[in-house]
């Protein structure tokens, strides 16, 4: 059962949290508390919202993996990415990216052409019909991201936007030093490097 309670000065706090908090205190001597309350509300909440979420996104007939590939293909150039940049936005395996590829391709979704300058390169492409079969979707998914977050005010939604890009610019700046993607790619390259005979 999940609880909450107001704290002396204001806030809301997830009663687990705190829990695991006390737990905390006890077995280490100093920790900063509110990164540890903020981590731990961090991936709580993510848990929650994909949840929340995946189950909408059934109901509209995409899975969430489904959906995010059909929007990074709809959003990108010519609305077609490479199988690799694909699995980079993706956070997938090009293996994971292949088997939902397919699937996409079964339902007249998208087609996968081969590279006119590199036959070891796929490119993944949304078809006409499902260019429009998205666009035509993109309203229902902009009210489902409203309603579930209707529980903030506009203001709050913007402090959060807020937060959140902060965080993930310090992220990035400090473990990664670039953009994500071009940072996932250079690492499969790297893979595929090693692993060549």
């Amino acid at each position: 059962m999940q609880q909450f309670t107001l704290l002396d000065d204001g806030r809301l706090a997830d009663s687990m949290v705190l829990k695991s908090l006390d737990h905390l205190r006890e077995d280490v001597e100093a920790f900063d508390e509110h990164a540890a309350e903020c981590h731990m509300m961090l991936f709580r909440t993510y848990a929650a919202y994909f949840t929340s979420i995946s189950a909408r996104y059934e109901e509209l007939g995409l899975s969430h993996a489904r959906f995010n590939t059909l929007r990074w293909l709809y959003e990108a150039e010519d609305h077609r990415l490479t199988v690799s940049g694909l699995g980079a936005h993706l956070e997938a395996s090009v293996p994971n990216v292949m088997r939902l590829v397919g699937a996409l391709e079964e339902d007249g979704w998208v087609t996968r052409q081969p590279s006119q300058s590199d036959k070891r390169v796929v490119y993944v492409e949304l078809t006409s019909e499902g260019h429009e079969r998205f666009r035509a979707l993109l309203p229902q998914f902009l009210n489902l991201w409203e309603e579930v977050q209707s529980g903030l005010s506009s203001d709050e939604q913007v402090m959060l936007s807020h937060l959140l890009t902060k965080l993930r610019m310090s992220l990035l700046s400090r473990y990664i030093g670039r953009d994500l993607v071009a940072y996932r790619l250079e690492e499969r390259r790297k893979k595929r490097r090693s692993a060549a005979p």
